[in-house]
């Protein structure tokens, strides 16, 4: 028997019983790990209260040699998301992190910056930076982190170096014009205000970009862009896409 002990963010729940849950966690250690909450249905259970969405807890899991699923032994709230979820906007947001994050993480891969990610994104919305930044900063760091988005300024095509304002998924990222001009009617131009917001996600704290005047006309043609690496990462379209897209 091994014992993982750990802070975490809960992602998820299904029943098991008329009284269990297996509950999805991102450890700090272990990355993704699932384990049973024997009894956490019940009014009673020790659990009640810490396993709700993207709460921060301190845990203790026992995993058994040969077997995915582990028992979760405690599990001690450090911090509640509860009042983020209270506000639709962000609400819808970060279910559509959940769901990238139950679909692209292994099991048992550690993901300490992704971990920290998830933190900052949720710092950044108690902050008070609006729902469609802190999407845009998760979307794009948790590429980055995954090696999926590189900067505007490495032609995926050819490897030149200069100033690139064209992405393709399909051809890898960011791309000349010599190398669009091979792909004629693929990708999205991404305009420079866009260029520049992506240059401060990836330079700053998501709270320390709170103060910052980001438009929609910045971070609408970002929010394009992510999602389609995101489809072409996960393999499939998030349901909660519609959250993501507006």
């Amino acid at each position: 028997m091994t014992t993982i002990r750990s802070e975490a963010f809960v992602l998820s729940r299904t029943p098991l019983t008329e009284s269990s849950w297996i509950v999805s966690l991102l450890t700090r250690q272990e990355g993704k790990v699932r384990a049973v909450a024997k009894g956490a249905r019940r009014s009673k259970s020790p659990f009640r209260g810490a396993l709700e969405p993207l709460n921060r807890v301190r845990l203790e899991v026992g995993l058994r040699e040969g077997r995915d699923l582990g028992t979760l032994t405690s599990a001690d709230l450090e911090e509640s998301a509860f009042d983020l979820f209270s506000s639709w906007p962000a609400a819808g947001i970060l279910l559509a992190v959940v769901e990238v994050l139950e679909r692209g993480l292994a099991d048992h891969s550690a993901e300490e910056e992704t971990f920290r990610l998830v933190g900052t994104v949720l710092d950044g919305l108690r902050a008070g930076v609006s729902p469609d930044l802190a999407w845009v900063y998760f979307a794009a760091w948790f590429l980055r982190l995954h090696g999926v988005l590189g900067r505007p300024s490495h032609c995926a095509g050819c490897g030149a170096n200069q100033v690139l304002d064209h992405f393709d998924v399909g051809a890898g990222g960011w791309l000349c014009a010599a190398c669009k001009g091979k792909r004629p009617d693929q990708g999205l131009q991404v305009p420079a205000g866009a260029r520049a917001a992506l240059g401060r996600v990836f330079g700053a704290a998501l709270p320390e970009l709170a103060p910052e005047p980001f438009l929609s006309d910045a971070l609408k043609p970002l929010k394009s862009m992510l999602y389609l690496a995101l489809i072409a990462y996960l393999g499939r379209p998030l349901a909660s896409g519609d959250q993501v897209t507006r």
